[in-house]
């Protein structure tokens, strides 16, 4: 199974990607003045990973934060004002048709435009953009899950940056391969009580909309289990309603007051049939949560704006553990192809 390879090489990476990143980022000529409006250009696994930034971006700056999918930013961009306005953008492959367009875009309007990418010979890193590389090795499977930390971790950096306050996880590593570790027992021991379900819906806030985001969608590229992704606020209002005795809920907890909310939510549906689990990064434990060693040693709220880049691990084991209990391979997307399909993409031999 590749992909449990990339899943593994994440400690490393992470550990390791805020020190590479900040000379170059320091040198961008976008990020040196701050902003007062951040428009996020993204689609995807790179759209979640720039939601689950925002909050850091917003704590770091104060900017007013605007996410924008392509075809949205070049059917209506942004007009330009008195704010100082920066584009940050994300696409892994920099192969993403409207991206690509959409950065140009927003290049040719005036705009300082930053793009994040694991290729700094894509067409994307190409648009005129300043670039941020992430060195992240190959990754050639269709579900991405090292490209999508890093992208976030990359994504914190740049707060990090604009916020003027040092990012250092170098001593973090081997938390991080424990928390993979764990990450990997939790997502089998929690296959093993409920089974395959009919229907997972995973809940966050804060940064960690876009890990539910991304847990959702990587659950279902990977295992063809219907999955949805909702603001845990949003989820209360009605969604469970859409669950069966045969369904999961997660819930990401980054506080003890979210941990409260996530408990209190699987005492009130949990005696109705669905089962529930919580992904608590709070240290404040419950009786629902899944048994994962996440990383320590750094203060409370430095660990709440890393956390959405740690977060997804469980989830990428989970999609992995539902596709072999299905009978798929976990390296190959549930339609593979359907990509190509629908033209989304450039193939790579285009220029």
């Amino acid at each position: 199974m590749q992909i449990g390879t990339y899943i593994c090489q994440q400690p490393a990476i992470l550990a390791a990607l805020p020190g590479v990143l900040a000379q170059p980022l320091a040198a961008l000529p976008a990020l040196a003045r701050t902003p007062e409006r951040i428009v996020l250009l993204g689609t995807g696994s790179s759209m979640n990973a720039l939601l689950a930034g925002a909050d850091a971006l917003e704590a770091a700056t104060g900017a007013a934060i605007v996410a924008k999918e392509p075809e949205a930013f070049l059917r209506r961009p942004p007009r330009p004002n008195a704010s100082a306005t920066l584009v940050l953008a994300a696409s892994q492959s920099g192969m993403s048709i409207t991206s690509i367009e959409a950065v140009r875009l927003a290049v040719a309007l005036g705009f300082p435009t930053v793009v994040i990418t694991a290729d700094g010979d894509s067409p994307i890193a190409k648009a005129g953009a300043d670039t941020v590389l992430i060195p992240i090795g190959p990754e050639t499977v269709g579900p991405k899950t090292k490209g999508y930390t890093a992208t976030v971790l990359a994504v914190l950096s740049v707060a990090a940056r604009l916020g003027g306050r040092p990012l250092d996880l170098s001593g973090l590593a081997a938390a991080l391969e424990r928390t993979v570790e764990t990450g990997r027992l939790a997502a089998d021991e929690l296959l093993q009580r409920v089974g395959v379900p009919d229907y997972i819906l995973v809940a966050g806030q804060a940064g960690h909309v876009g890990t539910a985001l991304e847990a959702s969608l990587k659950i279902a590229e990977i295992s063809g289990v219907p999955t949805a992704a909702f603001d845990t606020e949003e989820a209360l209002h009605g969604h469970c309603y859409g669950t069966t005795p045969n369904s999961l809920v997660i819930v990401i907890a980054q506080t003890a007051d979210e941990a409260g909310v996530a408990a209190n939510l699987g005492e009130a549906l949990t005696p109705l049939g669905p089962r529930l689990a919580v992904c608590n990064l709070s240290g404040h434990a419950t009786r629902f949560d899944w048994t994962v060693a996440w990383p320590e040693g750094a203060g409370p709220e430095e660990l709440e704006w890393l956390g959405p880049a740690w977060a997804p691990v469980p989830f990428q084991w989970l999609g992995c553990a539902l596709a072999t209990a299905r009978g798929l391979n976990p390296d190959t997307m549930i339609y593979p192809d359907i990509g190509k399909k629908l033209n989304v993409r450039l193939r790579s031999t285009v220029a």
